[in-house]
């Protein structure tokens, strides 16, 4: 395995490219992106669709044998967005599109307290809460990547070469936002979390090449196919390792870890 990936890299010869050419491949990447984020924006007033924890709702946790499609059977009378098992035993989570404060909220107490006497537990977000959560985890984001662009410039001290450190990470979080789009995938916690790892899995292979061209003594070709060898190995084994977490949380449904997964193989690839 080892020899062939050693000829693949051999044959993998970037330097035949002209470089403006390989650039345009990214740089129309990014630009579908913003138009997909500007499509769900004006479609449903967000750049991405709010999960339960950014737009309020009231999640169930209940201890049944139930299958997910005799919950959603069960409570079909109702605004059922997610069935999920929590990976706690037989537990699952419910999620409702219902506020605490309206006429669903008590028919749904009512019919827990039916069916499922004490074995459940119920938490509502309010929309008031859910955005707090937005500007909270949007600050996050923001905060985390002016601190990784900071980092990179005092660390380079060289414009050019920082800015393209610092676009290919913006470039790999908005794809992958612009991915999540795609597939209807929410904005959760989980998801935001994702997105943050994002930011320190995006620049290493890049701060890597970087390193190599500037500091790094011999032939400049020699030393830029070297980096991008290090690189794809560093990433591809990163994406091998994600994809085996996706796997798992497919096999046994454990949503937050799916999502996670999903998100980071979306970003992982795009850096490629």
């Amino acid at each position: 395995m080892r020899e062939i990936g050693e000829r693949i890299f051999e044959n993998l010869d970037i330097t035949r490219y002209e470089v403006k050419k390989m650039v345009l491949i990214p740089l129309i990447l990014l630009l579908a992106a913003f138009a997909i984020l500007g499509y769900t924006q004006l479609s449903v007033g967000s750049p991405v669709h709010l999960g339960m924890d950014f737009r309020g709702g009231t999640m169930v946790k209940i201890s049944t044998d139930k299958s997910a499609d005799e919950l959603r059977a069960e409570f079909a009378d109702l605004p059922l967005v997610l069935v999920a098992k929590t990976g706690m035993g037989n537990e699952k989570r419910l999620d409702f599109d219902i506020s605490s404060e309206s006429q669903e909220y008590q028919r749904l107490l009512d019919r827990l307290e039916n069916h499922y006497g004490g074995r459940y537990e119920i938490k509502s977000i309010s929309a008031v809460f859910g955005k707090q959560y937005q500007r909270q985890a949007l600050s996050a984001l923001i905060i985390a990547f002016l601190l990784m662009a900071i980092v990179v410039f005092v660390v380079f001290r060289i414009p050019v070469p920082s800015f393209a450190v610092v676009l290919s990470a913006f470039s790999d979080i908005t794809i992958a936002v612009a991915c999540m789009d795609i597939i209807g995938m929410k904005l959760s916690l989980g998801t935001v979390a994702a997105l943050l790892m994002l930011i320190g899995y995006s620049v290493d292979s890049d701060i890597l090449l970087t390193t190599n061209l500037l500091r790094k003594k011999g032939e400049l070709l020699d030393n830029l196919r070297s980096a991008m060898k290090t690189g794809l190995m560093m990433t591809s084994t990163t994406i091998v390792a994600i994809f085996a977490m996706f796997v798992v949380s497919f096999t046994i449904d454990i949503t937050i870890l799916k999502d996670i997964s999903i998100v980071l193989l979306f970003g992982l690839v795009m850096d490629l």
